[in-house]
């Protein structure tokens, strides 16, 4: 299988390295158990020059995207990692997307041809810009969804899955170790599972990765410029651990109940109620994380009087239980004690 890697400056240097080692691991695995090594690959830049990662460590292609496309031989995958750091501006969102613009044919024709295209966290916005997001969820980091939203309004995103399939394009979220699960997953689609599970022992990392909610507690929610909508995110957040009232809020803001709604859904993508229950879940982990309290306490802290519904809501949200949660994000020191 014959791979092409687009590398973009302020990419995640991390994430290419990993990429290339998780697919040397592969071979290494095959080759092992007296089987052929499947990946080959290569590394392009839009101009073949040294590219400069977020970290400083610059990563020298092995071509420019104008002499990959003269080669005889067509990829049988473009792979685009990150094309901008997840906490760029937009203004720089835009530039890099500029900067790539030459890929933007070459994704479209590669799609024609029936290759297989994959983007990982920003690399989403690529297939976007190419309108082939038209009726396909996108995935990403959550701290780059403001941008796709203003970019790309009529476009979804995908916030529950870590990596979405839809055949010949698949779709990975961003984070430190998506490209490791990124390359876990197409080895377990296209080689098998036994190879795959091989490979994630040898690298010493779970197979399948964590989902993604764990990881949306403090994403950050007032990126929209809807002044009401922000006094009433204030007013809840303030009022959260008590009942909160959300015809007395629409009153004290002057419209009506299904306005309220209406521009929350416009802003944040969700009702008040869901948006309180979303507060109120993060302070749960907030202190779950940070206190030795009891989970049955935290419940009522947070303004729930039914501990069985908000442990049901809490596994729904994160997909796992209060303790398991503490688990995996308590301090060392609670946890040993």
């Amino acid at each position: 299988m014959r791979i092409a890697i687009l590398l973009m400056d302020r990419c995640i240097g991390s994430g290419i390295h990993s990429l290339v080692d998780s697919l040397i691991a592969t071979n290494y695995t095959l080759v092992k158990s007296d089987q052929n090594p499947v990946f080959e690959w290569n590394t392009v830049s839009i101009d073949g020059q040294t590219v400069m990662p977020t970290n400083g460590l610059g990563i020298q292609p092995d071509y420019s995207l104008q002499d990959y496309i003269q080669l005889d031989t067509h990829p049988d995958v473009w792979i685009f990692p990150s094309v901008f750091q997840s906490s760029t501006g937009y203004s720089k969102v835009e530039q890099a997307l500029a900067i790539a613009e030459p890929i933007i044919p070459v994704i479209q024709q590669h799609y024609d041809r029936g290759g297989l295209l994959i983007s990982i966290c920003s690399g989403s916005f690529l297939l976007a810009k190419a309108g082939l997001l038209n009726s396909l969820p996108a995935l990403m980091h959550w701290k780059s969804e403001p941008h796709f939203r203003r970019m790309f309004p009529r476009l979804k995103i995908d916030t529950h899955n870590a990596i979405a399939d839809y055949g010949n394009i698949i779709c990975a979220i961003g984070g430190g170790s998506a490209c490791e699960h990124l390359v876990m997953y197409l080895v377990e689609r296209f080689i098998g599972h036994r190879t795959a599970v091989d490979t994630a022992k040898l690298l010493m990392m779970h197979l399948n990765p964590p989902p993604p909610q764990l990881f949306r507690t403090n994403a950050e929610t007032t990126d929209h410029d809807d002044e009401l909508v922000l006094r009433a995110q204030r007013h809840i957040e303030k009022n959260s651990n008590h009942d909160v009232d959300f015809s007395g809020l629409s009153g004290m803001l002057n419209i009506s109940d299904r306005q309220l709604n209406r521009r929350f859904m416009k802003s944040l993508h969700c009702s008040p109620l869901q948006y309180l229950r979303t507060i109120r879940i993060n302070r749960a982990c907030n202190l779950l994380e940070l206190t030795r309290l009891p989970s049955s306490k935290i419940v009522y802290e947070v303004g729930y009087k039914d501990e069985s519904s908000f442990r049901r809501l809490f596994k729904k949200q994160m997909e796992m239980t209060m303790e398991n949660y503490r688990q995996k994000f308590g301090s060392r020191e609670q946890l040993i004690n």
